[in-house]
């Protein structure tokens, strides 16, 4: 018994307010600047529960904790508008594996990332994980990827024309099926095949899922990212992100 595994690569676009279609994609994609989000900090710290705001100072420099809270807070309303519940009752915990979820609505899967100025939240009706990278073009990769790549992958790598680029492309791929099936990065991560096409691997080596569809895409020219589902996407043939609600409608959000 074999699992399917795809990986390729989606335009990007930002979704048209009258396109009703995306809420039926399967998979819903948010685009996050934080530095737009940074005077509402203060107010959205008052959504955080206890624990969220504990965590939050936690951290030791402002603007990992001011990162932590703007997505958080986005994450539970953009969760409330997904489940109808208030804010308030966005009430998240973590799995075995420590991954987040809602124990409210657990069909309702989500996934967050960030990288530099930007983060992004992914919403699905089935198991989702996405990262993103800032394209770090002095990073020295070369040691790293034995323990990372198959050889097949380090050969794509080092004859791709943008290496570095082809680097995160599959880095990103793998770390957003790792996320996808809450299993963290360990020595296995060298047996998931992230080249472009069909693979057939063993369930273990996913989760145990059926299948996993893997889609990189360009947030800019500096960063790269790619989700992964654990379904099929129909009419999926290119990135549109749903657009953030705006701060009058954040502000409104406080009072519900």
């Amino acid at each position: 018994m074999f699992s399917t595994l795809f990986c390729g690569t989606l335009k990007t676009s930002i979704q048209d307010f009258n396109d009703v279609n995306n809420n039926n994609r399967g998979i819903q994609l948010y685009k996050i600047e934080l530095l737009k989000f940074q005077k509402l900090v203060p107010s959205f710290i008052n959504i955080l529960s206890t624990y969220e705001y504990d965590r939050a100072n936690r951290y030791h420099f402002e603007k990992d904790k001011n990162r932590f809270v703007i997505c958080r807070t986005l994450l539970k309303i953009i969760l409330s508008e997904h489940t109808g519940l208030t804010i308030n009752k966005i009430i998240l915990d973590t799995d075995g594996n420590k991954k987040p979820y809602l124990p409210s609505h657990p069909s309702v899967y989500f996934n967050v990332t960030h990288s530099g100025n930007f983060a992004i939240i992914s919403v699905g009706k089935s198991p989702v994980g996405i990262d993103i990278e800032f394209i770090n073009r002095e990073f020295n990769y070369e040691e790293i990827l034995p323990s990372i790549f198959n050889q097949n992958e380090i050969d794509g790598i080092q004859k791709n024309s943008d290496k570095h680029l082809s680097f995160y492309n599959f880095w990103t791929r793998k770390e957003a099926i790792v996320k996808a099936i809450g299993k963290g990065i360990d020595d296995d991560i060298v047996k998931i095949p992230v080249q472009d096409g069909y693979h057939t691997v063993s369930p273990s080596l996913i989760g145990g899922y059926n299948k996993i569809n893997v889609f990189s895409f360009r947030l800019n020219e500096d960063y790269v990212g790619a989700f992964a589902v654990t379904e099929n996407l129909y009419n999926f043939e290119k990135i549109i992100f749903s657009p953030i609600p705006t701060e009058k409608e954040l502000k409104s959000s406080f009072h519900k």
